[in-house]
């Protein structure tokens, strides 16, 4: 097994049933505003310690429009209004019924509080708005805490294929003694 993990896809059929999950206090969210490119990679930089990110990593994976980013990607904020998290309510070209969810990160010290729930409630919410019916997400085995969290919005892990089926097989390998794991190890293995 290796310590970095494999790339991973989850699958929601269906957005109607994602659920809602309100924003504790002290913390509110927005959309894009010009000058959030260098928040969203020094955010992605402290989360994420297996990728490197630079305004490069951003404008590649997002473009240069700033009126899509302005619909599709939020921040989440804390009490003096520092980008703490981030997630985007993405597109799939030639699917205009599929969304995605790209790029979630929340800076360590304000993971495990539950803010990741609101923001992905937040991002699902938008793609429903922008008329996706549907969303797919990719993650890595390693970030058990974030497969845990999309399971229970009900994103299903993707096992189409052989590959797919074994790098599944990876999660299973690292959830053996994680309780919260339960459930999507009861899926995987059925």
């Amino acid at each position: 097994m290796s310590t970095a993990g494999r790339m991973v896809r989850m699958d929601c059929p269906n957005l109607t049933e994602v659920p809602a999950s309100p924003l504790p206090s002290g913390f509110r969210l927005r959309f894009y505003e010009p000058g959030d490119e260098e928040a969203w990679v020094a955010m992605h930089r402290k989360a994420d310690t297996f990728n490197t990110f630079s305004l490069d990593t951003f404008w590649g994976q997002f473009g240069t429009d700033r009126n899509l980013l302005r619909k599709r990607q939020v921040y989440l904020l804390d009490g003096q209004d520092h980008a703490i998290g981030t997630a985007s309510a993405w597109f799939q070209p030639g699917d205009p019924g599929l969304g995605r969810i790209h790029w979630v990160a929340i800076v360590p010290a304000y993971q495990g509080q539950g803010l990741a729930k609101p923001l992905l409630s937040c991002v699902c919410d938008r793609l429903r708005t922008l008329g996706h019916t549907r969303v797919y997400l990719t993650t890595n085995t390693m970030r058990v805490p974030a497969i845990c969290l999309y399971f229970s919005f009900g994103f299903l892990p993707n096992l189409d294929g052989t590959a797919r089926q074994q790098d599944w097989q990876d999660f299973l390998g690292r959830t053996a003694a994680e309780p919260r794991a339960s459930s999507i190890r009861a899926f995987l293995e059925a």
